[in-house]
């Protein structure tokens, strides 16, 4: 599904030679990802499948539910400013910022305020409260750097699972 929707949002470069003088220009400033990205791209050099003549208009206005949105702010492979304007494009959402975050897998990870916000929107549909202007609705700290050393994810204490469990139980009673 990735790359049906990579390959077919625009035309991408037919010529490798393109693409090796613009991934190397990426390299010199973002050496860990570009060589990555670029062959998981690969693909659409030569997709089969029609190329949209432009991209589609996302508005959400007419959205009735509540969109709960989370993003990390260096997140690299979805940079933030995007998650501030899908924010702006859905004016039922909300959006919990992981501040100096740089994964794009920030819910339900032992972080309390991130967790106990999802807890919440999976429950009963509670959002937190839209802040005005183009900036998140909930800052929460980020998802800390993986600990090889340790077990099972927690939260204060519990498995986020029982956390969940908890709190949606807890919610039905």
């Amino acid at each position: 599904m990735y790359l049906a929707t990579e390959c077919t949002d625009t035309q991408w470069p037919q010529s490798w030679k393109v693409w090796r003088r613009d991934n190397w220009r990426t390299h010199a400033i973002a050496p860990f990802f570009t060589w990555g990205n670029a062959w998981f791209n690969a693909p659409c050099r030569h997709w089969a499948g029609d190329v949209a003549a432009r991209l589609p208009r996302v508005n959400g206005a007419h959205v009735q539910a509540g969109v709960l949105l989370i993003a990390e702010t260096l997140d690299a492979a979805t940079p933030f400013e995007g998650s501030l304007e899908i924010r702006s494009r859905f004016p039922r959402s909300a959006l919990i910022e992981g501040v100096g975050g740089t994964t794009h897998a920030g819910s339900l990870s032992g972080v309390p305020c991130v967790d106990d916000a999802v807890a919440a929107y999976l429950t009963d549909g509670t959002l937190p409260p839209r802040k005005p202007g183009r900036r998140s609705d909930l800052k929460c700290d980020p998802i800390p750097p993986p600990d090889p050393t340790a077990g099972e994810l927690r939260t204060q204490g519990r498995s986020i699972l029982d956390h969940l469990r908890q709190e949606v139980t807890r919610s039905i009673r």
